[in-house]
């Protein structure tokens, strides 16, 4: 007859064996997925057994020199570019810096204070649907500023005319006919002196400045 306390001992051994094993399934698997959210990331990673090097994101373009100090935007004609500047924990940075493309008219270089905001959508001066736009000035009776629009801004940079502008003239045939016929600055780009952004870039610079806020323009 088997002693009471081995097969005890021998059904204890057993269960802890058991639990033993779950807990150490458990381990395994838990904080592997915790280690993966804390270093996940989005830069993009070669696949394994891949000799293709990671592809590597540009370095944030520079602050302009000379762009003044504090909280304020900095834009520069040359480059095409805005930089959205605050001190953080005592250090100036960029909290945000994107391209943009001039309009027809360029913004001339100067000091700048915020004059109004218009949500929208309206009506731009370059016959683009444009929102969030920032109003800074003016010059030669144009609005300068800075404005959203969902139009792709390789077609903004191109000239490309908005379908809503008006592509062509009426004439009339002798017959009475009317027909149109394009006109000769039917692609030409508008008069126009606001900067075009990003629908996410307009939101973050009308979400970004206050009446009055700073904004640097320079060459």
């Amino acid at each position: 007859m088997a002693n009471p306390g081995t097969t005890v001992a021998g059904i204890t051994l057993v269960a802890l064996v058991g639990v033993g094993a779950l807990a150490w399934k458990a381990a395994d698997t838990a904080p592997k997925d915790r280690k993966a959210d804390v270093t996940s990331s989005t830069a993009p990673v070669a696949s394994p057994g891949s000799s293709q090097a990671p592809v590597q994101e540009p370095p944030p373009a520079a602050i302009p020199a000379n762009s003044g100090s504090g909280k304020r935007v900095v834009y520069s004609v040359g480059q095409s570019r805005v930089w959205l500047i605050d001190t953080v924990n005592g250090k100036e940075e960029a909290l945000r810096t994107y391209p943009v493309v001039a309009g027809s008219v360029l913004t001339p270089p100067d000091e700048y204070r915020v004059k109004g905001k218009t949500v929208g959508p309206q009506r731009g001066g370059d016959g683009l649907r444009i929102e969030n736009t920032v109003a800074i000035g003016s010059f030669n009776g144009m609005t300068l500023g800075f404005s959203a629009t969902d139009t792709p801004l390789d077609q903004v940079a191109a000239g490309s005319v908005p379908p809503s502008s008006p592509s062509a003239t009426t004439t009339r045939r002798p017959t009475g006919r009317a027909t149109a016929t394009k006109s000769p600055t039917a692609t030409a780009r508008p008069k126009n002196a606001g900067v075009r952004e990003t629908p996410a870039d307009g939101k973050a610079l009308f979400e970004f400045v206050d009446i009055g806020t700073l904004v640097v323009v320079v060459p």
